[in-house]
């Protein structure tokens, strides 16, 4: 693999270390969904509405969604598979689970302002896309969440932020019959993840790539 080349080891140091940073704001977002209790991201509504319906819980089929994915993009979207989506399927949950933990101590239901929810739900929204569009910019292999949008851009020639939009309408809609709870954090999501999320890729890629040739 090229990334594993003796003499990219150091860009694939500074690239682990900004893919962490960038997971971490992923799923920081995440938590901030789930602590504004004003709907969850789409895929938060796909995963809770399977376990409905089936005896796992949402940590599981999360791992499962995760491995179906990250069999599928390394068959049909292999460039992208690599190093990077081994980080995500491992720290994501427990980051969710930390993350979400800290926010509820900071932020009890009972005791926090719908003002202070919205304004948790803003950053949530924010941070997700910021830090979905950095773990792609750092091309050491996506997350298997995103290989869905990624894959339909590359054989459809669609922006990815329209993919995205897509594809997150899609894990919302079968999450919705599946009796999956949202909210008007989850119809946010579907709308701005996409446009967010490319926004801050065009005018991060610069840094990014100055990270890597230092």
């Amino acid at each position: 693999m090229k990334y594993l080349k003796k003499n990219d080891i150091s860009k694939l140091t500074r690239k682990s270390v900004i893919y962490l940073l960038a997971t971490a704001l992923c799923e920081f977002g995440i938590a901030c969904y789930y602590t504004a209790r004003l709907g969850t991201d789409p895929i938060s509504v796909f995963v809770e509405g399977v376990s409905f319906h089936c005896d796992l819980t949402v940590g599981e089929i999360s791992t499962i969604c995760n491995i179906i994915l990250g069999i599928l993009l390394f068959f049909f979207d292999r460039e992208r598979f690599g190093f990077g989506t081994f980080l995500m399927i491992l720290t994501a949950g427990p980051l969710i689970d930390l993350f979400y933990g800290l926010l509820l101590r900071c932020f009890p239901p009972e005791a926090t302002m719908l003002g202070i929810r919205i304004a948790i739900l803003v950053t949530g929204i924010l941070t997700y896309a910021f830090g979905l569009g950095w773990t792609i910019l750092c091309d050491i292999g996506v997350g298997p969440f995103s290989f869905p949008p990624l894959f339909l851009t590359k054989v459809f020639h669609i922006d990815l932020k329209y993919t995205q939009i897509l594809t997150d309408a899609i894990f919302f809609a079968i999450g919705f019959f599946l009796g999956g709870v949202y909210g008007l954090g989850t119809v946010l999501s579907v709308l701005l993840t996409g446009p967010l999320m490319t926004f801050f890729m065009k005018y991060s890629e610069p840094l990014i790539r100055k990270i890597e040739q230092s």
